[in-house]
C-alpha cells in the first residue's frame, strides 16, 4: 500500500500536542504540589497527595502538553488511554511488607484506587473534568504499543462521535526501581511520562507542503510463542521522533509492536496539516 492510500481522510488523526516530563524519584514529592503552567486548568488542592509516581508524572505531562497547544482545546469531551509500564510496584511492595508486619490495619485504603491499571486515566479524567472513555491498557513492557493502538481505535471511523479527542498518557521508569525488604527504593530512578493528544482530522490529508507526523500500522501474523517487539528507545525516543517530525528535521527510526502482530512506526511525510497520525494495514 502506498503513501497516498495511507493519507485518506477517514484514517487521518491530528496530533494536537505532546509533551514529555521526566522526574527522579526524589523529585516527585515536590512535583505533587507543583502549580499548573500558566493558562492550564489548576489541579484541585493536594489532588496528587496519595497518587502513584506514574500518575504524578503522567498528570504533569498532560499539563505540559496543554501549555504548548497553540489553542487550548475544549477537553470536556476527551477520552484518556493510559499505558503505564510497571506502575504501583513501590507502593505495592511497601504494602506487602507492612501487611506482613502489622496485618490489615497497616494497609492504606489508598492502595487500590491509586495503584491499579486504571489509576492514571482516572486521575486525569477527574482532574480535568473529561467525560469521554477512560481506561488503562497494558501495564507491562508492551504497554506503549497497546496504548497507541487503543487510543487510535477510539477515534477510528465508526467510533464514538461525541469523543472529540483522546489523550494517550504513557509512563515508564528509566530503570526499574531496586527495593529493599521493606519495599523502599535503593536508588533514585527516573520516571517518564509522555502525553499525546489525538484528534480527528477535520480536513483531507492528501498532500501539501507541511511535514506531518505519521504512525504507520503494518499487520503481520505472529508465530506461536513469539513476543511483541518493545519500543525502540522507549518514551524518550518517541518524544524525540515526534519533535523532529514537528520541526521538519531528519527522523531516526522508531517502532513498537502492537497486539495482533502489528508494528507501529513513526514516519514523516508531506501533508496538508502540520501534524497527523495515519494508520494503514499491510497484508
Amino acid at each position: 500500500m502506498n503513501d497516498t492510500a495511507c493519507c485518506q481522510p477517514e484514517s487521518g488523526l491530528v496530533i494536537g500536542c505532546h509533551a514529555l516530563v521526566e522526574a527522579r524519584l526524589s523529585e516527585i514529592g515536590s512535583l505533587r504540589d507543583r502549580a499548573s503552567p500558566p493558562g492550564c486548568p489548576p489541579l484541585p488542592p493536594r489532588f496528587l497527595r496519595h497518587a502513584d509516581e506514574h500518575t504524578v508524572v503522567g498528570m504533569h505531562a498532560v499539563l505540559a502538553a496543554l501549555a504548548v497547544h497553540p489553542e487550548p482545546p475544549p477537553i470536556g469531551p476527551h477520552g484518556i488511554v493510559a499505558a503505564p509500564c510497571q506502575s504501583g510496584r513501590i507502593t505495592g511492595a511497601k504494602t506487602l511488607a507492612a501487611y506482613a508486619d502489622g496485618g490489615g490495619v497497616a494497609v492504606s485504603p489508598h492502595v487500590v484506587p491509586q495503584c491499579s491499571l486504571h489509576s492514571v486515566a482516572g486521575a486525569v479524567s477527574v482532574a480535568f473534568g473529561m467525560h469521554g472513555p477512560q481506561f488503562g491498557v497494558g501495564g507491562g513492557p508492551e504497554a506503549l504499543g497497546e496504548g497507541l493502538l487503543a487510543a487510535a481505535s477510539l477515534l477510528a471511523r465508526g467510533g464514538d462521535p461525541s469523543c472529540t479527542g483522546v489523550w494517550l498518557v504513557a509512563t515508564e521508569w528509566d530503570e526499574e526501581p531496586a527495593l529493599d525488604p521493606a519495599g523502599c527504593p535503593l536508588g533514585d530512578p527516573l520516571c517518564r511520562g509522555l502525553a499525546v493528544l489525538l484528534e480527528p482530522s477535520p480536513d483531507p490529508v492528501d498532500g501539501g507542503r507541511d511535514v506531518a507526523i505519521g504512525f504507520d500500522l503494518r499487520m503481520q501474523g505472529l508465530t506461536r510463542g513469539s513476543r511483541l517487539p518493545t519500543a525502540t528507545g522507549g518514551l524518550a525516543s518517541l518524544a524525540r521522533a515526534l519533535d523532529m517530525c514537528r520541526e521538519g528535521g531528519a527522523l531516526a527510526s522508531w517502532a513498537v509492536g502492537c497486539p495482533g502482530g502489528g508494528e507501529i512506526r513513526v514516519v514523516s511525510r508531506r501533508c496538508s496539516r502540520s501534524s497527523g497520525l495515519h494508520l494503514r494495514g499491510a497484508a
